[in-house]
């Protein structure tokens, strides 16, 4: 960027805005706003949930649900990751994982639920429907 706008300081308002979303930003890597599908399965839910990512980092992800999780509940989840690698937009992987709800928030009324989950362990799983092979 060749703006001299780029190279002058911060306004105090700008620096006081940015200082006070440091203060308040827990997370040490930045999330993407992704939006893929998530299949979530824990205690709380008698089957398992489809859903999609509003963002996701390499140590977390944020969802919407229709109902709560408890804060602290291991979430089971599979996250469909596409490639596109081919064009297909069935080449996926999927990052199975185990998680835990750190933070659940009551949105629209109790109509939604915003999860935020801290990722424990993941594996990556092929997608066994498409062929490597040529």
């Amino acid at each position: 960027m060749n703006s001299s706008a780029a190279n002058e300081p911060l306004s105090e308002v700008s620096h006081a805005h940015a200082v006070q979303r440091d203060q308040h930003e827990r997370r040490r890597n930045r999330r993407a706003p992704l939006n893929w599908l998530i299949y979530l399965r824990c205690e709380s839910f008698s089957q398992p949930i489809l859903t999609r990512t509003r963002d996701i980092s390499s140590e977390g992800f944020y969802c919407l649900l229709k109902q709560p999780v408890r804060p602290g509940e291991h979430i089971e989840c599979d996250i469909v990751v596409p490639t596109h690698s081919t064009g297909d937009p069935n080449d996926v992987i999927y990052l199975s994982c185990r998680a835990r709800a750190v933070r659940v928030e009551e949105i629209a009324g109790g109509q939604e639920f915003g999860v935020a989950c801290r990722i424990e362990e993941y594996r990556v799983i092929p997608n066994p429907g498409l062929s490597t092979l040529p």
